[in-house]
């Protein structure tokens, strides 16, 4: 193999109509088909149905808790996910104040933000660029308004005008038969008005002497709020009740799984289509907590089923991936490949065949061990980047000249080999949330850097300037007609990208630079450390009298 640089009692609502029993799904995302599996975590069973136990004043307490604001304790208004998982009405954010030291992302909306008023966020900043409106939620709050109004209980035959207010009065006895769906009025309506703190126990409802079961008339009542709930808690992708649900920028909500499926073949939301804003990490971010206890409260074999799993040890995030030991690749960033080893292309064939079109790519080891393999043994690298095929031209002779594209870099976490080749289990590798990447950027311009690495001397700089004197390198190279940014090259691999986490993936891909040093680059999963990677290289070719000429890709042959 050579390598050559070339460019019960329990309430229901029935399932929805249509909905499938198989156990897979079809879904166009991002342009293209894919089939994923249903989830068999708590979803195996398409007829899983919601539960409610108006019978118990601490489950009321939960449900009605989980729709108030903290803040304020009234029911949640224009609700807005905050990327720590907690929720608050709009009108309840704190103060904003202007970010210092800030420059990456560059966008205009992030230079406001404000202290998180919650105890488990510890102070953190978030910025408002960060906090959507939870659309899910929102539909929730009107589906429960909805239900509990009086309008909607006068429609059951119940007469709201005979149940106490909370005002001062005589208080009229409850009959026993509408007790239970008067404590549900009652709680909801206190903390609808903003009289139930958010801290406190379930109230007392005045005029209730005793209580028994509840009637086939309240029950009715309460199938009726399940059933317009149904909906509210479905999935988009796998269209089961949510698993871990998470809020995307946009505002819409998934289960955590599907997302990282769909982020496996594209970078936009399901549901609106808008380009998903990587603010924070899909694998290790915050789930949405307020959805989370409703989902707990409401498909409680859900969370029974999560719980039983994660003890067995059968709850894993890697999947398994054939792996191409050939060269080192990136993100964003086209390969091209000549195959004509048998066991290469078996493996082209069966990604061909199963519809991923995707392989992992690593390179072969150079060397000693890099640091950032750890204990990891094997004649490739640990780290790689997912390869989709973009284009296939075979030849009679089983010959294959094959363009792909980087897609997301990984981490290998074990490997076996089948037909000849590595077969891997593998985590996905993100970049750090962007509240994490400013505060570095903030606290390096503010107090500098405290590690003693080359990069040390670019850390007064703003994660812009870096972006920007890397640029201005390329625009003066070309000037001066160095190889490395002919325009043949260009064409095969596109003009400087104008997003600063993916300009290092490219100048790694066309500078001709030691192996190592790009596999810092790859391993790497903050922008602003990936740049500064760059300045080094660039200063250490300005410092010398001699630039090699010539241009510098990627391709391969398998032989």
């Amino acid at each position: 193999m050579n390598v050559y640089p070339n460019p019960e009692p329990q309430l229901h609502s029935e399932p929805e109509k249509g909905a499938s029993d198989s156990n897979l799904q079809r879904n166009s995302l991002g342009g293209s088909d894919f089939v994923t599996e249903k989830k068999t975590l708590a979803n195996s069973s398409p007829k899983l149905r919601p539960t409610f136990n108006p019978e118990s004043e601490s489950y009321l307490r939960e449900l009605i808790r989980s729709l108030q604001c903290k803040i304020c304790n009234q029911l949640l208004r224009q609700p807005l996910a905050l990327p720590c998982g907690d929720t608050l009405c709009r009108t309840c954010i704190p103060r904003l104040h202007e970010r210092r030291y800030i420059s990456y992302p560059s966008q205009s909306d992030r230079k406001q933000g404000f202290t998180c008023p919650f105890e488990g966020c510890h102070g953190q900043e978030h910025s408002i660029a960060d906090c959507s409106l939870d659309i899910t939620l929102t539909n929730v709050l009107t589906s429960v308004e909805i239900v509990l109004s009086d309008s909607a209980f006068s429609q059951d035959s119940v007469d709201t005008s005979s149940f106490p207010s909370s005002g001062p009065g005589k208080v009229q006895p409850i009959p026993p038969d509408k007790a239970h769906i008067y404590k549900v009025f009652w709680a909801y309506r206190i903390a609808k008005d903003g009289t139930l703190p958010f801290t406190s126990d379930f109230p007392t409802p005045p005029g209730i002497e005793h209580s028994e079961g509840a009637t086939e008339q309240e029950k009715q009542h309460f199938a009726n709020l399940l059933a317009r709930l149904r909906s509210d808690f479905d999935c988009q992708v796998c269209y089961c009740p949510y698993n871990s649900p998470t809020t995307t920028s946009c505002g819409h909500t998934f289960c955590k799984a599907c997302l990282e499926r769909v982020r496996d073949h594209s970078n936009l939301c399901p549901f609106c289509r808008k380009t998903l804003s990587p603010y924070r990490n899909i694998s290790t971010g915050c789930g949405n907590k307020r959805l989370t206890s409703l989902v707990s409260l409401l498909y409680p074999q859900i969370t029974a089923d999560k719980d039983t799993q994660a003890s067995e040890g059968e709850i894993v995030s890697e999947q398994t991936i054939p792996i191409f030991a050939c060269a080192m690749t990136f993100p964003q960033i086209p390969m091209f490949l000549h195959i004509f080893e048998p066991r290469y292309r078996l493996m082209l064939r069966r990604a061909i065949e199963d519809g991923t079109r995707c392989f992992g790519m690593v390179a072969h080891r150079p060397g000693s061990v890099p640091p950032a393999d750890g204990d990891f043994v094997a004649p490739f690298t640990r780290y790689g980047t997912m390869l989709y095929v973009t284009n296939l031209q075979m030849f009679p002779d089983g010959r294959s000249l094959v363009e792909t594209m980087g897609i997301y870099r990984f981490k290998i976490i074990s490997y076996s080999w089948q037909d000849g080749y590595p077969l891997a289990n593998i985590e996905r590798v993100e970049d750090i949330p962007y509240a994490d990447e400013e505060a570095m950027e903030a606290s390096e311009r503010i107090n500098g850097s405290d590690t003693d690495s080359p990069t040390q001397m670019f850390s007064h700089l703003s994660t812009q300037e870096l972006y920007q004197r890397g640029f201005e390198f390329v625009a003066s190279m070309r000037n001066e007609s160095v190889g490395w940014f002919a325009d043949r090259i260009l064409n095969t691999y596109g003009q400087p990208p104008q997003d600063p986490a993916i300009f290092p993936f490219w100048m790694a891909t066309l500078l001709p630079v030691n192996e190592r040093e790009k596999y810092l680059v790859l391993v790497s999963t903050s922008v602003r450390e990936r740049l500064k990677l760059v300045m080094v290289w660039i200063k250490a070719m300005d410092q010398k009298s001699c630039i090699p000429a010539g241009g510098h890709g990627i391709s391969c042959i398998v032989s």
